[in-house]
């Protein structure tokens, strides 16, 4: 029983594997230069720029689990931001209380996610005929060049303007916990993650889903209703990039760009990937993917500060981390099939012989 518990784990026993490897290298970096520039304390502090697609990533994982694909969530954040700060600008022009356009703003920002999500739904579960990626990059491009016509290739600034600085305060504020501070992001973070943690491995909504992953049609013929429970996880993966909206936001405190969140769509899709869901579908554990997210901090913050490495160079680094995290499993598969197929090849003649 206890050795079936671990082979269900062992993705994520790899994970904390490669996370604690990492981890000493770098502490032996930091040791070797003599400054204490790579510590728990530091790293907690410094996690905030990495957490903004980690809940992206959350949603992602719903989408790649049942074997679909989202590449417009950056986009689609970046939309839901716009109508936030449009929504906010217009009610606050028009003599609305800061505190109940902020309020409304907020609601329409989160609105927008998903019903952009459940464009991307609807087109997907009713033109089977055409693959996910394909139907999301074009909304991806929709979302993007339409936020540039609403926003009229401008910039809204929201300088001094204390009730829109509360986005601040939820990227960048802190708590102190015995002597370190910890970004209030990871608590937000670690709650929706718990969150999803029920939904997809202790409800019937989670065996659902990684169902329709694993056999779509047996799906179907099983008396889920395919269409629309895909469409309702289409919304909530819009639902997470509009969050994740509202923390980078806050990072770039006064301002919002039609340029904004360019590229996070990739980072949401590595760190779900990189946590053990896969397009395959029907897999896929969301410890893996809290664990995918401190790795990746933990390699940015550590190649670039104590290498000195440059972005570019640091994404590289963790592209191939990436492209073998594709990689292991399948070779780990391919090679104890070979064996079980070996196997069976030596059953087979030694059973002929017994019965002659």
């Amino acid at each position: 029983m206890k050795n079936g518990k671990l082979r269900s784990y062992a993705w994520e026993i790899m994970l904390i594997i490669l996370l604690a490897i990492l981890w000493i290298v770098f502490e032996a970096k930091d040791s070797a230069r003599g400054k204490d520039v790579f510590n728990m304390a530091k790293m907690l502090s410094g996690m905030s720029v990495y957490m903004l697609y980690s809940f992206m990533a959350l949603g992602m994982a719903l989408i790649l689990g049942m074997g679909d694909i989202d590449i417009s969530v950056g986009a689609s954040a970046t939309l839901s931001a716009a109508v936030m700060g449009v929504m906010y600008r217009a009610l606050v022009n028009g003599g609305t209380a800061n505190g109940a356009a902020f309020a409304i703003a907020i609601i329409a920002c989160l609105a927008t996610g998903s019903l952009c999500g459940l464009l991307n739904g609807f087109l997907i579960t009713r033109f089977r005929e055409l693959f996910p990626m394909i139907v999301t990059l074009g909304t991806m491009l929709f979302y993007r060049g339409f936020c540039y016509l609403f926003l009229g290739g401008d910039t809204l600034k929201f300088e001094n303007d204390n009730t829109w600085n509360l986005l601040k305060n939820l990227y960048s504020g802190s708590v102190k916990l015995g002597g370190i501070s910890v970004p209030t992001i990871i608590f937000w973070f670690l709650g929706f993650a718990v969150v999803f943690y029920i939904f997809l491995h202790k409800t019937t909504g989670g065996r659902k889903l990684f169902a329709i992953g694993e056999n779509r049609t047996a799906a179907l013929y099983s008396g889920i209703r395919v269409d629309r429970f895909e469409l309702l996880m289409f919304m909530i993966c819009g639902l997470m990039a509009a969050v994740s909206s509202l923390f980078y936001v806050g990072c770039a405190s006064a301002t919002v760009r039609a340029d904004a969140m360019q590229g996070y769509e990739m980072y949401a899709i590595a760190v779900a990937v990189l946590g053990g869901f896969s397009t395959d579908g029907g897999k896929g554990n969301v410890i893996g993917v809290v664990l995918s997210v401190v790795i990746f901090g933990v390699m940015k913050k550590g190649l670039g500060t104590l290498f000195g490495f440059s972005d570019s160079t640091v994404n590289l680094a963790v592209g191939i981390v990436l492209i073998l995290a594709s990689l292991i499993p399948n070779v780990i598969e391919d090679i104890a099939t070979k064996k079980r197929l070996r196997k069976q090849h030596v059953d087979i003649p030694s059973s002929t012989s017994n019965q002659t």
